[in-house]
């Protein structure tokens, strides 16, 4: 391998290197790595200051600067002008739709550079909330955390996946901080390197359902219990389970708080008799938001099912039969919302609907399902149903 060829591959992790002793083909170390990072730059800049732009277009202009750098640097290496620019572009910024694959060329370029293919594949991953969040409100001044973030997850997939990872650091240029330059970030590390959660996700959802059941038990039956009080056992219950069976939330009080914020969230027992429950999922730590796979619209169609009988709960006008079929219709709304605004894996969406299976199966009263585990639901009941749906569809 050539001296060139090894070095400017080195620009393939898409950040700054801590030398400019090296040459890469015609152009130094230093000016090869700042202008490559121009084109990012010119994008985010653009995305940032310009409404009527889009990541579309933007992404375009940053290929076309991007593989002009390249080609102006490696005039007698033309050959790998191509390849290199389009691994680079697994991770540059980009609108979405970017996904390694494995091919002859990147190979042999991954075998010049001493890298691992890990350091180019789900780099989606690192700039998915970041774009949302973009995407939602231009302005928003948490994109100034967020997209340092993003990059810092960038660097350290190069770090963990590259020989000589010990040399890159992320380029700092930030147009959404007031000094246009990163602020400082208060991550771990290896939390960048394995951004998720040791835990499983259906085991985090398992505790809290069982904790969930408990908390029904307060609210469907004679008494009306004080919300405040079983939200605070609900919480309880959850720290105690948690805190014994999931590494991240024994061991981080940041996550801890994100873990339970997210997964009571998505259970419905506070919607359904205590109040509105919202929550943005881009705002929880990115380690925390693959615990709640939905759409933005999940939340506020979950209310629209959760409202009724809530309503009609502290207004306490209702009979115990009363009250249960209106909990079965709030209960099989939301199972369709469910379905419809989020991807949970099959078991992990069994679980979080469980709990609500255990009650009112008669229509009149709390009990267990039956044993072939089906709810009966009266005709008048699937009408009801049948018409929240239909709201629903209308407005999604």
């Amino acid at each position: 391998m050539s001296a060139s060829a090894a070095c400017f591959v080195l620009f393939i992790a898409g950040l700054s290197l801590g030398t400019s002793a090296i040459s890469v083909g015609d152009c130094n170390m230093t000016y090869f790595i700042s202008n490559g990072q121009q084109c990012q730059r010119e994008m985010i800049k653009n995305l940032q200051s310009k409404p009527n732009t889009n990541c579309s277009y933007e992404y375009e202009g940053e290929k076309s600067c991007l593989r002009k750098h390249i080609a102006g640097c490696l005039t007698n290496l033309a050959l790998f002008v191509g390849p290199v620019t389009s691994l680079l572009l697994h991770q540059a910024y980009h609108c979405g739709d970017v996904s390694y694959q494995p091919s002859s060329n990147n190979n042999l370029i991954l075998k010049l550079i001493k890298c691992k293919s890990q350091a180019f594949m789900d780099t989606e991953f690192c700039w998915r909330y970041f774009r949302d969040r973009l995407n939602a409100n231009r302005s928003d001044p948490l994109l100034c955390r967020e997209y340092a973030v993003a990059k810092e997850c960038i660097t350290e997939k190069a770090k963990a996946n590259c020989e000589m990872g010990e040399l890159l650091s992320r380029d700092t240029y930030n147009p959404f901080c007031p000094n246009n330059t990163d602020p400082a970030l208060h991550t771990n590390d290896k939390d960048l390197e394995n951004p998720r959660l040791s835990c499983k996700t259906s085991s985090i959802y398992r505790t809290a359902a069982d904790c969930e059941e408990k908390f029904l038990k307060n609210f469907i039956g004679d008494e009306k219990p004080d919300c405040g009080t079983a939200y605070t056992a609900l919480r309880a219950c959850i720290d105690e389970q948690l805190s014994q069976t999931c590494k991240d939330y024994s061991n981080n009080q940041r996550l801890k708080g994100e873990i339970e914020k997210a997964a009571l969230a998505v259970f419905r027992g506070r919607r359904f008799f205590c109040e509105t429950v919202n929550l943005r999922i881009i705002d929880l730590d990115f380690k925390v938001r693959d615990l709640v796979p939905c759409k933005e619209d999940f939340f506020p169609a979950m209310e629209k099912c959760a409202k009724p009988i809530r309503m009609e709960y502290k207004a306490g006008n209702n009979t115990a039969g009363e009250l249960c079929r209106k909990f079965r219709t709030a209960v099989d709304c939301s199972n369709v919302v469910q379905k419809l605004h989020c991807k949970f894996e099959k078991y992990v969406a069994i679980i979080i609907q469980d709990p609500y299976t255990l009650f009112c199966t008669s229509g009149t009263e709390a009990g267990r399902k039956n044993a072939s585990g089906a709810v009966s639901i009266s005709a008048g009941l699937c009408f009801t149903i049948f018409a929240l749906v239909l709201q629903l569809l209308q407005e999604i």
